[in-house]
């Protein structure tokens, strides 16, 4: 990783389109071993035309305004430095030799740095994200249960809620390997990120992976989340909690969905699933809030599927340090929400239960 961090270095500098794409087309072309070799020569020639600003970590980005900080890394500086300090453990780890070792601050202003713009992306992911992800992003238990549950219940009256679900669609390179898997129903790739957020919109619990044609039901049914729920509903969902989802997902004691309207609704019906949807829009919002900051989840220039997935998840851990961190989001919603994709057939793939359908019809009742 040591080359493409030498790569990198460069490129933080730099914004022309040229040098960036003469750069990734070597980085493709040439072997890990050939390229400290490649990168060199070509910032040699590089170098020919433009000088190239030194120690630009070290004395150009401490200079930096708050405003300017952001607005090119995507979040505050103190942020940042807390988040220097979480991973610092982790990625110290990883640097044990090479031609030259990369400073921990450097590492990831880089990283975040590319997540956060719609350049060429190398390999980044392995370096650091999913080392805190299971520390970050934790399912509601103990007192924390109560407070999602009331949170969601103050918003709308919706009962019983520990959580908004959702799946995302993650523009991607057609993969050379079943690339028509990839392709959804507007006919583009991607990959599915489902995701669990509370009323705050920070994120309870990820899954990334499965390709863009597959139902977002489906993709609930193979996750780890499923498994926990099927395995031990009181403990991911005590005192009869439960999620809520919109149509995609089959209706169950732990998913609440909304009825279809074919016209027939009854009053109560409609003024439940009213009250649902405003109730679940903090996803659309947490998503939004998500591909807001690191706008490279808008397209992702790399055919690895592992790799895709580590990057996602990293861009997934980096957005929670910030929330953590109280690092104002609200300028990247909308942004973020102009980009999110939206990409369901309402089918349902779970056969519903009566006692799940008995459980919604008290909800109607307690709302009407």
């Amino acid at each position: 990783m040591t080359e493409v961090y030498l790569l990198l270095q460069d490129l933080i500098t730099q914004t022309e389109d040229d040098s960036i794409d003469r750069l990734y087309q070597i980085h493709k072309s040439v072997s890990k071993r050939k390229l400290v070799f490649s990168v060199v020569s070509c910032l040699a020639a590089k170098r020919r035309h433009i000088a190239r600003v030194k120690n630009y970590v070290e004395n150009v980005i401490p200079q930096y305004t708050p405003d300017d900080f952001k607005n090119r890394f995507r979040m505050s500086r103190s942020t940042f430095d807390a988040l220097v300090l979480s991973l610092s453990p982790q990625l110290a780890v990883g640097l044990k030799g090479g031609i030259m070792k990369v400073s921990i601050e450097k590492q990831l202003l880089i990283f975040i740095r590319y997540a956060s713009c719609q350049q060429i992306l190398t390999e980044l992911a392995d370096s650091f994200g999913v080392y805190l992800l299971p520390a970050l992003v934790k399912w509601p238990s103990g007192m924390k249960v109560q407070e999602t549950v009331d949170m969601f219940f103050q918003h709308k009256g919706f009962p019983g809620v520990l959580g908004a679900i959702d799946g995302s669609h993650i523009p991607i390179k057609t993969p050379k390997v079943d690339g028509e898997q990839y392709y959804n129903r507007k006919k583009f790739p991607s990959i599915i990120l489902q995701a669990v957020c509370d009323k705050n919109l920070h994120f309870l619990d990820f899954y990334c992976g499965w390709p863009g044609s597959v139902h977002d039901s489906r993709v609930l049914k193979n996750s780890p989340l499923f498994t926990s729920a099927s395995d031990n509903k009181e403990r991911m969902f005590p005192g009869n909690t439960h999620l809520i989802g919109d149509a995609a997902y089959a209706l169950s004691q732990w998913v609440m969905t909304p009825f279809k309207d074919f016209g027939n609704l009854s009053a109560e019906q409609k003024r439940y699933n009213y009250i649902h949807s405003s109730s679940r829009m903090c996803i659309d919002r947490a998503f939004g809030a998500l591909k807001g900051r690191f706008r490279r989840l808008r397209y992702i220039d790399m055919k690895d599927m592992p790799e895709v997935v580590k990057f996602v998840l990293s861009c997934c851990t980096l957005h929670e340090v910030c929330l953590a961190n109280f690092d104002d989001f609200d300028e990247y919603i909308e942004e973020g929400l102009n980009a999110n994709e939206e990409i369901n057939d309402f089918q349902d793939f779970l056969r519903r239960r009566p006692s799940a359908q008995h459980k919604r019809q008290s909800i109607v009742d307690m709302l009407g």
